[in-house]
């Protein structure tokens, strides 16, 4: 059986390459992927530390809410993707060129 540290690794490492992932990103599709990573380790952390202190439906609830949010900003975002990409024809995150 594993121990806690275990999860508490996996979650700062996720974690990690999420927050790398959204400060060196110049692409949506890229930030996006980083903000799924960085609410993933979240999910990790609340269900190592659920299963750790026995069944508590509290953190059962918590870790499906933050679950339905990761969900939700999933969705927003490719919705501004695809948005992004119908304007500019480019994934790129940019200041816009003035219109001429």
């Amino acid at each position: 059986m594993t121990g806690i540290n275990y999860y508490i690794f996996i979650s700062a490492l996720v974690f990690g390459l999420g927050l790398y992932t959204l400060l060196t990103a110049k692409d949506a599709f890229r930030i996006l992927i980083a903000f799924v990573m960085l609410f993933s380790a979240s999910v990790i952390n609340i269900a190592a530390f659920s299963s750790f202190w026995g069944f508590n439906p509290e953190g059962q609830i918590i870790m499906f809410s933050v679950t339905v949010v990761c969900l939700l900003t999933l969705a927003a975002g490719i919705i501004l993707f695809v948005k992004n990409f119908r304007i500019y024809k480019n994934n790129l995150i940019k200041e816009p060129d003035p219109v001429e």
